[in-house]
Parts: structure tokens; C-alpha cells; sequence
């Protein structure tokens, strides 16, 4: 496996004439607006589930009373690896620094996000919030509460788990003859039939998890973190390893079963030759064209995650036209501040 590293560039020193003029960055010559272009990072999330098995009190009488032959038994601890997703952000490339000399330049509106990275030019960009999913966590209820005074004083566990079956029958046979119409007294509406019919499955999943046992649940994620380089091509390297009774590990513990990733370069594009000390004289304002790469995460029986991802790093850098600037155009940019590539150009 190739170690993940920071590619070195040489530094394109880019001049422009006229109104939008665009130089490489020099800390005696930094009058203007300065900016990064991003290198793209991978921003992996791992997600993973911690849990406990807890057998029901009445856990031996299931299968007599209620005909219920997988109850939980015993407590068991394990973990499962639920997801791995990627999300692409940008860090400022620091061989890709640029200041541009505004000089009544009708792209003078630039915006850079908190790092620098340009963003923007003659438009703001409004980020839409982030759309999360809504976790609902049933909150489990005390069975006792539940339990007639016949049941609760009964001499032997064996009698109040035959009692509370027979509650919990009692129950099915409620929902049935309101769910049927043939109920003594019937909600008057639709709304009262579903507030009793909720107050019912409560009443009977309390008190059945008394036979089945039940699954405490607790989720944790673990963020990793790659910055691939023209040179990062890589198969069945080892990203983490997981165990089912540790959960997440580091890549180099051996208690756990390696979880691998392939890096593939698809289409690099080679950085021009600069020679030393010589300037490439263009106009126009700088930005990515990214490269492409597949990237895998896997093990040997299932994929987690398969996509080719647009990548800083694997592109070059090219030039907008200062045409688009002049005085008779203001041109909207938005630029991707994870790849430094243009995301859309308004006139």
C-alpha cells in the first residue's frame, strides 16, 4: 500500500493584463483579493451498532404459553457495521494560492468560504440545510405497569407468566373486535379508534418483551479522513477493521477483520511543465479541473461504498477567460470548493 501524501506542484505564476489581473501569490506583491484552489479530501463515516441482548423475565415459559420459539435466552453483546458513506470536501491547496488585482474589475465581488477557498464570484452561495433523516426511538415502558393485581400476586413465576399470557390474549382479542366493528362500546371516531389501538400494541409489546427479551440498540460513528495524491493508487489497502465484540478499530488492529479500499486513478491529467523562474502569461481567473477516481470500500463477502469521485488533485489548473469580467459582463461563477471545478457560469 502506497502512503497517502500531499503532491507537490510547481507553483504556475499566471499574470493578466487589463482589468482582471491573477498572479501567484507573493507575500511582497499581495495587494487584491487572495484565494485557495482546494485539494479534495475523503471524508469517510463509519457507522456501527452496539448491541445487547436482554432476555424477558418470563423468557423460559415462551414457547409454553405463547408459542414463541426464538425468545432471547441469554445476554449477548455484539456489534454490526451498518454504513460507510463518503462525502468530498476541500482543504486550500498551498501551491495553488492566488491573488487577484481588482482595478475596477467586474470581478471584484469575490466570496471564499472560512478557508479561503474561493466560492464565489458576483453571487453568494446559499447552502441548503442538511436533510436528516428522523431517528424514532421507541421508548420502552415498565411491563409492570400493565400487569393486573391477580398477576402481580401470584406465588410463582411460573403462574404470572401463564396470567400475563393470558392478559396479553386478552388484548389481541380487544384490537381484533375494534379493528372488526364488533366491539360493546366502539370509538366514536376515527382519531379515538387509533389513540386506542396505539394504548393497546403498547400494552402488548410491554408485556410480551416479559417472553421474547429485547435489543438495546446504541449507535456510533467514526469519521476517517484521506487526501489521495496523483501517486495514491492503491488495491486492498486496509481503510479500518471491525470486530463483532470490539466494534471499530484502528487499521493496524489485529483483533479485527480488515475492511480494505481500492484508490484508482481514472483519468489523471498530467501538471504542465513549468520551467524555473520562467512566467506563463494568461488571463482570466484560475480554477480546477478535477481528475476522476473510483474509489471502493469492501470486504470479502460486501461492497460499502463504489463511486468514481471528482478529485483536485488527479486535474490541473486552467484558466476563465477575464472576457467574462470585462465592462460588459458581470458573469455569475460558482465554484465547487471540494474540487476547485466550476459548478455553473451566469451571464
Amino acid at each position: 500500500m502506497r502512503k497517502i501524501f500531499f503532491l507537490i506542484l510547481s507553483i504556475i505564476t499566471v499574470t493578466c493584463p487589463a482589468q482582471t489581473e491573477v498572479n501567484a501569490y507573493s507575500a511582497s506583491n499581495s495587494e487584491g483579493v487572495t484565494y485557495y484552489l482546494p485539494n479534495t479530501v475523503l471524508n469517510i463515516t463509519v457507522e456501527a451498532q452496539c448491541i445487547t441482548n436482554v432476555p424477558g423475565e418470563f423468557s423460559r415459559y415462551a414457547d409454553r404459553f405463547l408459542r414463541i420459539t426464538d425468545a432471547i435466552t441469554s445476554e449477548e453483546k455484539y456489534w454490526e457495521l451498518s454504513g460507510v458513506n463518503v462525502k468530498e470536501s476541500g482543504i486550500p491547496a498551498q501551491d495553488k494560492m492566488f491573488t487577484i488585482k481588482l482595478n475596477g474589475s467586474k470581478a471584484s465581488n469575490i466570496h471564499l468560504n472560512n478557508n479561503g477557498i474561493i466560492e464565489s464570484i458576483n453571487t453568494e452561495v446559499k447552502e441548503a440545510p442538511e436533510q436528516k433523516t428522523p431517528v424514532r426511538n421507541r421508548t420502552r415502558v415498565d411491563a409492570r405497569k400493565y400487569m393486573t393485581e391477580e398477576i402481580l400476586q401470584a406465588t410463582s413465576t411460573a403462574k404470572m407468566a401463564e396470567l400475563t399470557a393470558k392478559e396479553i390474549y386478552a388484548i389481541r382479542e380487544s384490537k381484533m373486535a375494534i379493528t372488526r366493528g364488533t366491539a360493546d362500546n366502539m370509538p366514536k371516531d376515527g382519531l379515538s379508534m387509533q389513540l386506542i389501538l396505539d394504548e393497546l400494541n403498547t400494552q402488548e409489546t410491554a408485556l410480551t418483551e416479559l417472553f421474547t427479551g429485547h435489543k438495546d440498540t446504541v449507535q456510533y460513528t467514526c469519521e476517517i479522513k484521506l487526501t489521495p495524491t496523483i501517486e495514491s493508487d492503491t488495491t486492498k489497502a486496509v481503510l479500518f477493521r471491525f470486530s463483532r465484540k470490539l466494534g471499530i478499530l484502528k487499521n493496524d488492529d489485529l483483533a479485527g477483520k480488515p475492511i480494505y479500499y481500492d484508490f484508482e486513478n481514472m483519468n489523471s491529467v498530467p501538471a504542465p511543465v513549468i520551467e524555473e523562474k520562467k512566467q506563463i502569461k494568461k488571463e482570466g481567473i484560475c480554477y480546477n479541473i478535477p481528475g476522476e477516481a473510483l474509489f471502493k470500500i469492501y470486504t470479502a463477502g460486501d461492497v460499502w461504498y463504489e463511486e468514481r469521485l471528482p478529485i483536485a488533485q488527479l486535474g490541473n489548473v486552467e484558466i476563465l477567460s477575464k472576457k467574462l469580467f470585462n465592462k460588459n459582463n458581470e458573469t455569475k461563477v460558482i465554484f465547487d470548493t471540494a474540487t476547485g471545478g466550476i459548478k455553473s457560469i451566469d451571464k
